[in-house]
């Protein structure tokens, strides 16, 4: 090799390495710096930053659809959108307390609700590859990922959320929520024959069209209120006298007790046990004492159920006896210390509900005694109970003892599974029917002048929950179904299931409207079961 040639190479390698040097200084730089070049823009979590962006090629996200078709959630090009797209969603699904169910897709926050739970459909993770999918890649061509239908019919949710806000009775000597005020809860509508959830309301809410906003999304992290909570599916309380509904069909269906079963006025009012005292507090504060609602004695146990007895509820679940009483919380997937129990499977985010605290406050395994089980059967002890979880222990009443697993996806594989035999879901029924016949649910009037709940058209059977608390006001609960068969003359099978829940609220039948006003409106305007 000549000295030429030697020369060249030398001075090529040269230059080649510094190049290198230069490329390896700006790549450095960027790296460090977080800019392109001196004093250029910032690149991360900017109008450049790329990096939570799906390949050019990727499949745009797919569209969600409420059961009628309505677009809930769909994609669409925006040049100033941090990867050209953005997701855009029906105004609606914020202002009806829809958006902690649907959730959120967003390249710097992910994905929440619905968006997160079928991510790989939307995204296009399980989209088979076909022809179409690999000429639009070849070409560089925008693909897309499935579009799913959901169960939520927009109209319903909307109503549903009204009701929830308006139809509620202020004031009453402090009984109900005071006037003007916004509690946070849910609401779910679902028809109890399919597990479909037709609506799911929880408060407050959130826009997810905002969730980009770096601003907006701190301040939802930061809510103590939390909006991105979806209160139905994952919220959990102490479920009051609407719990006294899991002691009644346990205790109906093992066959210790019967609706008729009578109680004097002492086992009515008193029970002390292991040196704890249970009063009916509310017979002793003049409750059932006068005007058209009187309590006789001796009491049939349906008359404890409709007027909400908690001492006979209290000696009811310890007759029923633990073991009893545990196994039917199980078949209602609520997990119970020392024994593995599936929650009852849901195709959105939720939490499990629970029986009682695992661990004492002493550090060690706590046991369910005798004491928790009495209170526990009339809805305090240590519960701690979501709202689905009574959606799904009223809808098996309503079906005749089957839970059919609840779900928000059109379509979605079910499993059945037999709770309760047709005779106890029967009796609790006619249980649910006292109530609004004589007990709780016939206590406060119609917010616009009208009869009392008994004669509405729904045929409304229900029962009411006021949780105590250690301090405040107490949480507000009812479970319901329309309509009841135990209706006077007899009434048709239960077309739909409404839980509504209130924090801190007062009394429980304060709620027993907003269930009916939605009813109202999926009748008249023939929704899901009533023929839409």
């Amino acid at each position: 090799m000549n000295t030429l040639t030697t020369g060249s190479i030398r001075r090529l390698f040269t230059t080649f390495l510094i190049l290198f040097l230069i490329i390896s200084g700006v790549a450095a730089y960027v790296q460090v710096f977080n800019q392109a070049f001196f004093n250029g823009p910032v690149l991360a979590h900017g109008e450049f930053d790329r990096r939570n962006c799906p390949p050019f090629d990727a499949p745009l996200r797919g569209t969600i659809y409420d059961r009628n078709g309505v677009k809930l959630a769909w994609t669409v090009p925006d040049a100033k959108a941090e990867c050209g797209y953005r997701r855009e969603y029906d105004p609606r699904v914020a202002t009806s307390g829809l958006a902690p169910l649907l959730g959120y897709y967003s390249a710097r926050y992910g994905t929440a609700g619905v968006e997160s739970a079928f991510n790989d459909a939307l995204a296009g993770v399980q989209h088979g590859v076909t022809p179409n999918d690999v000429t639009d890649k070849l070409l560089h061509r925008p693909r897309h990922g499935q579009d799913i239908r959901l169960t939520i019919d927009i109209n319903l949710q909307v109503e549903a959320s009204k009701a929830y806000d308006s139809e509620y009775l202020p004031g009453l000597n402090g009984l109900c929520q005071a006037a003007g005020s916004h509690p946070p809860g849910s609401m779910i509508v679902e028809d109890p024959h399919n597990g479909e959830i037709l609506a799911m309301v929880s408060k407050p809410s959130y826009d997810p069209n905002q969730i980009d906003n770096p601003n907006y999304f701190q301040q939802l992290q930061a809510d103590t209120g939390l909006p991105l909570i979806n209160r139905a599916a994952q919220g959990l309380y102490a479920p009051g006298s609407t719990f006294k509904t899991l002691t009644l069909l346990a205790a109906l269906d093992s066959g210790t007790a019967s609706l008729d079963d009578m109680y004097t006025k002492d086992e009515a009012l008193n029970y002390v046990i292991n040196g704890e005292p249970i009063r009916w507090d509310d017979y002793y504060a003049g409750a059932w004492q006068s005007g058209n609602n009187v309590a006789t004695f001796p009491m049939p146990l349906i008359d404890g159920y409709a007027y909400s007895d908690n001492v006979i509820f209290a000696r009811l679940a310890v007759a029923t006896s633990a073991d009893k009483w545990l196994d039917y919380m199980r078949r209602y997937g609520i997990a119970t210390p020392g024994t593995h129990v599936d929650a009852i499977p849901f195709d959105a985010p939720y939490k499990q509900s629970s029986a009682y605290n695992a661990i004492g406050s002493d550090g060690k395994p706590q046991d369910f005694n005798v004491n928790l089980l009495a209170e526990s059967g009339f809805g305090q002890g240590q519960l701690l109970i979501s709202p689905l979880t009574m959606a799904e222990m009223t809808s098996s009443v309503a079906a005749d003892g089957v839970i059919v697993s609840p779900h928000v996806l059109l379509g979605a594989n079910t499993s059945n599974q037999q709770v309760i035999s047709p005779t106890t879901a029967a009796g609790i029924r006619k249980a649910m029917w006292a109530v609004v016949d004589h007990g709780t649910g016939n206590t406060y009037p119609d917010p616009h002048g009208g009869p009392s709940l008994k004669f509405s058209p729904t045929q409304e059977g229900g029962k009411s929950g006021t949780a105590q608390l250690e301090e405040g006001s107490p949480q507000s609960w009812w479970i319901s179904l329309a309509p009841d068969d135990q209706y006077p003359n007899g009434g048709s099978a239960a077309k739909l299931v409404i839980t509504v829940n209130k924090e801190r609220s007062g009394d429980g039948g304060c709620q027993a409207w907003v269930a009916n006003t939605t009813y109202k409106y999926a009748q008249d305007h023939h929704i899901g079961p009533y023929g839409g």
